[in-house]
């Protein structure tokens, strides 16, 4: 490249001296001399246009040189800037990248901390239903427990009031005996004091007495049947509402059921076993619910004075919700 630069400029220099010296040839006057006055010739200086030439060729080559100098610097910032653009998309992506890594790695900590959460919270809640069901059976059981508590010290009680009217009735009985017999005793001797004085009014007073004594044996007869059958109501009316007790606790009512009532036709086992239950009258929901209640409570309390046993065998009762 170079070489070729030198040459055109060396071709250049000889055509530019070749065309001076052809002006200068025709313009010369091939005539004979003559006195002419003498004219100013300008005298062109071909070294100096040469030099013009070369100094324009130089700075033409200087030119290049400083243009492929600056597009050398030019490409090697080009490569310098494309190469910082690469380092600074590498160092964004990777920048990038870490960030994504980062937020993963914490959305995964995050996940993995709420599941965690979760976890605790769900064994918490689970314990505490195991609790509360615990608390709630022991609950129960002490309310039962002490409902039976209950229930026995009630039948202990009846038991004992019972026991005490019996030992007062009887305590009455033979109180009335003795006075009966004192009574009798006393008038036996009036009697006999009597008899002395006149024989057939003491005869008429005896007969007298013995139907007084007949009588007062009635009356007692009456009395001590009366306080039997009061006893036996006393415990027919117990049992019956011992009984409308154990069939309410297993009776599921709703306020619909409020103000009626269901009469049900019950036959026991003689240990009280529920053998049967239907209705007799009364609202038939009602008395669906009530028979299912009385089914559900298998047993049902009777009593054991076998007089008044026999009427819990198969029997009627009516009951009422408790609303």
């Amino acid at each position: 490249m170079k070489k070729n630069t030198e040459l055109i400029a060396f071709i250049t220099a000889l055509s530019l001296h070749l065309i001076i010296g052809g002006v200068l040839l025709f313009a010369a006057d091939f005539s004979l001399p003559k006195e002419k006055p003498k004219e100013v010739v300008t005298i062109i200086d071909a070294s100096l246009i040469s030099q013009e030439v070369f100094d324009d060729l130089e700075q033409r080559k200087n030119n290049k040189k400083l243009a492929e100098k600056r597009k050398k610097e030019n490409e090697r910032k080009k490569r310098e800037k494309a190469l910082a653009d690469k380092k600074r998309k590498e160092t964004l992506a990777k920048q990038q990248k870490e960030a994504e890594a980062k937020a993963k790695r914490e959305k995964a900590q995050r996940e993995a901390e709420a599941k965690r959460a979760a976890a605790e919270k769900a064994l918490a809640e689970k314990n505490a239903k195991i609790k509360a069901d615990k608390e709630a059976k022991a609950l129960a059981k002490k309310k039962e427990s002490e409902k039976l508590q209950a229930q026995k010290a009630a039948k202990e009680k009846a038991a004992k009031e019972a026991k005490e009217k019996a030992a007062k009735e009887k305590a009455a009985k033979e109180a009335k005996e003795k006075a009966a017999k004192e009574k009798a005793a006393k008038e036996a001797k009036e009697k006999a004091a009597k008899e002395a004085k006149r024989k057939a009014a003491a005869e008429a007073e005896r007969l007298r007495q013995a139907e007084l004594d007949q009588q007062m044996e009635a009356e007692f007869f009456d009395d001590f049947s009366s306080a039997r059958s009061a006893k036996q109501l006393s415990e027919i009316a117990r049992y019956q509402a011992l009984i409308r007790n154990k069939i309410s606790r297993n009776w599921k009512v709703d306020p619909s059921m409020g103000g009626k009532t269901c009469t049900l036709a019950i036959r026991l086992a003689p240990d009280g076993l529920v053998i049967s239950v239907n209705m007799s009258r009364g609202d038939r929901v009602l008395c669906d619910s009530a028979r299912r209640a009385t089914l559900s409570a298998r047993t049902l309390p009777i009593p054991s004075d076998p007089e008044i046993s026999g009427q819990f065998r198969d029997f009627d009762i009516t009951l009422e919700p408790e609303l």
